[in-house]
């Protein structure tokens, strides 16, 4: 009667999680899956989760086990249930932080191999442990540990770890072989009154795009180019937004400035500050021209542009050259305002984009995005969703009465639930910007679930 009662308890608690599970089932009627299926991922965390959140003992083994099952995707979704239970309910995947952390130990060198096991692992011990919590100095060490054993150069790994570490520890240091003397420093005299003396320390050098720092080296810019962007802002909202975007040159900036001006203006400073030398440890004695050949540094962009049609502006991706980011910030001057706005379309391009190109039946999961898809995508629009790739006709209304596509993915609650799944086991972050009247919601609620930030770059449109 107990278990049965907790499973209730724990069934109510999911209704009101932050990121809902609509289908749980039992393993008994899981399907059929074969060695090495990545369906296993969301097999396993739709499975385990509900025993995460209800705090059974034999619910607790069940988890255990299936974190320490051979498979890298069972894995995986044991570690996401486990965040994710934490963040639905505080303290309840907490209880599993040794066995988070025995993950990140050499001798599961042979799990690390997928890269996407590391990337969940890291996720879920960024919220497993807060700024001066007991927890912090086990996560941080975990951290230093994998890092000795592991010689990581992989920047986006760095960059999540980097993450996690400044949360709990408030430094601005990078994780590299070089550093490790200064985290060890850290954790030996976190406690002391009288430290002794620091060891130097390097700052994080991730390039900072629409404000924010980027994490990794894949970064993907998604701009609305829907005909609401052509209209001007109003003169009495300017300074408000120059404050905001000081770090733009707004003596050219065209006179009056519409949404659009300022997305392609913000968008050309991105470019600019991949390129190499820009906020690269590697550069030395000034900005360096190109990448050297294996330089783990070494970034690339993609531009997609969307309205009713969803394009990739920049066929792919692109390696972040300074004659490549030149060509291509003259491009980005050429944009031009066309139609309505396909949040969806875009969605699923942006996390679809892998070296191989952009077509996959299996966004989740599809190896070659895991490996050559986007770390950070930067969502900017100035509006709220009109259509959608499975709208055929406008014969729906939205909020404000008017004629929006008839699609399911024209609506706030289904956009958000399809960038959860997609992003479940990804962890690609999704920073947003909002410019005008835009779904702050959508907007936020996007960020928030990816890890990633929302600027709200509010002012009012003089439609004319």
């Amino acid at each position: 009667m107990h278990r049965h009662f907790a499973l209730l308890l724990a069934a109510f608690a999911l209704m009101f999680a932050p990121v809902a599970v609509t289908h749980i089932e039992a393993r008994k009627n899981a399907p059929v899956l074969v060695k090495d299926d990545p369906n296993e991922a969301f097999e396993a965390f739709n499975r385990l989760l509900p025993l995460v959140v209800t705090g059974d003992d034999a619910d607790a083994t069940a988890v255990r086990e299936a974190l320490g099952d051979k498979s890298p995707w069972v894995v995986i979704g044991a570690v996401e249930a486990v965040r994710q239970g934490e963040v639905s309910k505080s303290g309840k995947g907490k209880v599993f932080l040794p066995d988070i952390i025995a993950l990140m130990d050499e001798k599961q060198k042979k799990l690390h191999k997928e890269e996407i096991v590391t990337v969940n692992v890291i996720a879920c011990l960024g919220v497993l442990a807060e700024k001066d919590s007991p927890e912090a100095l086990q996560v941080a060490q975990a951290l230093v540990n994998w890092q000795k054993w592991s010689d990581n150069e992989v920047v986006r790994l760095r960059h999540m770890a980097e993450k996690v570490l400044f949360n709990i520890s408030g430094e601005d240091c990078t994780l590299k072989a070089e550093t490790v003397g200064f985290w060890e420093w850290w954790i030996r005299n976190k406690a002391n009154a009288q430290p002794d003396k620091p060891p130097e320390k390097q700052s994080k050098t991730a390039p900072i795009i629409f404000k924010e720092p980027a994490v990794g080296t894949r970064i993907v810019f998604v701009i609305d180019v829907s005909d609401s962007m052509k209209w001007p802002i109003n003169e009495e909202d300017l300074p408000k937004i120059k404050k905001l975007t000081s770090h733009l040159d707004w003596d050219k900036m065209p006179d009056p400035c519409c949404a659009m001006d300022l997305a392609k203006a913000e968008l050309m400073h991105s470019i600019d500050a991949l390129q190499p030398g820009a906020e690269n440890p590697d550069a030395k004695g000034g900005k360096s021209t190109k990448w050297s050949k294996n330089d783990p540094e070494r970034r690339y962009f993609s531009i997609i542009t969307y309205s009713q049609e969803v394009v990739n502006f920049s066929e792919g991706w692109v390696e972040a050259t300074e004659k490549n980011c030149n060509v291509w910030k003259a491009k980005v001057e050429e944009l031009e305002p066309e139609s309505y706005t396909n949040i969806h379309g875009a969605l699923l391009m942006a996390m679809g984009l892998h070296e191989k190109g952009v077509k996959t039946d299996n966004l989740e999961l599809d190896k070659d995005c895991v490996l050559g898809g986007a770390h950070t995508i930067v969502f900017l629009t100035d509006g709220y969703a009109t259509w959608s790739n499975d709208s055929t006709d406008r014969t729906e209304k939205d909020q404000f009465g008017n004629p929006v596509g008839n699609g399911e993915f024209v609506t706030r609650e289904k956009l958000l639930e399809l960038a959860v799944r997609i992003n479940r086991f990804r962890k690609v972050v999704i920073n947003t910007v909002g410019i005008g009247n835009h779904d702050k919601e959508l907007m936020r609620d996007l960020a928030k679930q990816s890890g990633g930030s929302y600027q709200n770059w509010y002012c009012r449109i003089v439609y004319k």
